[in-house]
């Protein structure tokens, strides 16, 4: 058997940009549009996007909701970009991209979206019990800090 030769990365190499993959989506009627994979940061806006923190009147956390309402559109927001990967879209445009454009469309895009960003339906469903974890008291604050 063979032993395959590792590098084990060096602080600069993890701190390097990496080179996100970038994907040209067939949208139909001949548009198509890029997808990226999100930076880690992007990711953590977006997974944070879902959720909805409430706090009492003197500012201290006491639930957190889910909020998957405009998912995809959201998702979209942080991965649809130019064919240079720069993100055509502000987190803000995810409402007006959400009733502009069709299901299906919006449904081509974070397909893809989703594949290269590894965006599991567990990853959902661990959203969804994280956030009811702080609702019980269950997880520290630490978990959902601002």
């Amino acid at each position: 058997m063979n032993k395959t030769e590792k590098k084990v990365l060096t602080r600069d190499d993890l701190l390097a940009k990496d080179k996100l993959q970038i994907v040209e989506v067939d949208l139909g009627e001949g548009a198509v549009v890029y997808v990226r994979q999100m930076t880690g940061h992007e990711r953590d806006g977006f997974e944070q996007s879902l959720i909805i923190k409430r706090k009492d009147s003197k500012g201290n956390l006491i639930g957190v909701d889910q909020a998957t309402e405009d998912f995809r559109a959201k998702l979209a927001v942080q991965s649809v970009c130019d064919a240079d990967g720069n993100l055509l879209l502000r987190p803000s445009d995810y409402l007006k991209l959400s009733t502009n454009i069709s299901a299906k469309k919006l449904e081509t895009i974070i397909n893809v979206a989703q594949e290269i960003n590894a965006i599991s339906d567990k990853d959902k469903e661990d959203l969804v019990k994280n956030s009811e974890a702080v609702q019980d008291g269950s997880s520290s604050s630490n978990s959902v800090s601002e």
